[in-house]
This record gives C-alpha cells, sequence and structure tokens, in this order.
C-alpha cells in the first residue's frame, strides 16, 4: 500500500513523521478482489501514528 497523508504528524503524540519510522495507518476502504494480496479501493487515511504510540486505540483529534 502506498499513501500520502495530508498531515504528516503522529495523531498519537503530535510529532513529526521521519523517513524509516515504523508508523501503523488505519484505512477504511472496499475490498476489490480476494485473492493472494488484498485490493482494496477508495481506501481513506482515518488514522496514523508511530508504530511505538500505538497502544490499541484510535483516538480522534
Amino acid at each position: 500500500m502506498e499513501a500520502k497523508l495530508g498531515v504528516i504528524t503522529c495523531d498519537k503524540c503530535g510529532k513529526l513523521m521521519k523517513k524509516d519510522q515504523k508508523i501503523l495507518i488505519i484505512a477504511e476502504g472496499a475490498v476489490a478482489k480476494a485473492n493472494e494480496e488484498l485490493d482494496v479501493q477508495g481506501s481513506e487515511v482515518r488514522y496514523t501514528c508511530h508504530l511505538k504510540c500505538w497502544d490499541g486505540v484510535e483516538e480522534k483529534i
């Protein structure tokens, strides 16, 4: 998946995302095809945070 973020800060800690950092992205979409690779159409990024910040709870900021 390739995603371009309009806001480049972590939704948890508010710090900037930097190249090569591991992140978690939560996206909405519809499965277009079910095969060996998941093909999602109309995906929209809802939430992004540093992987080290993730605690399993999506916070609305």
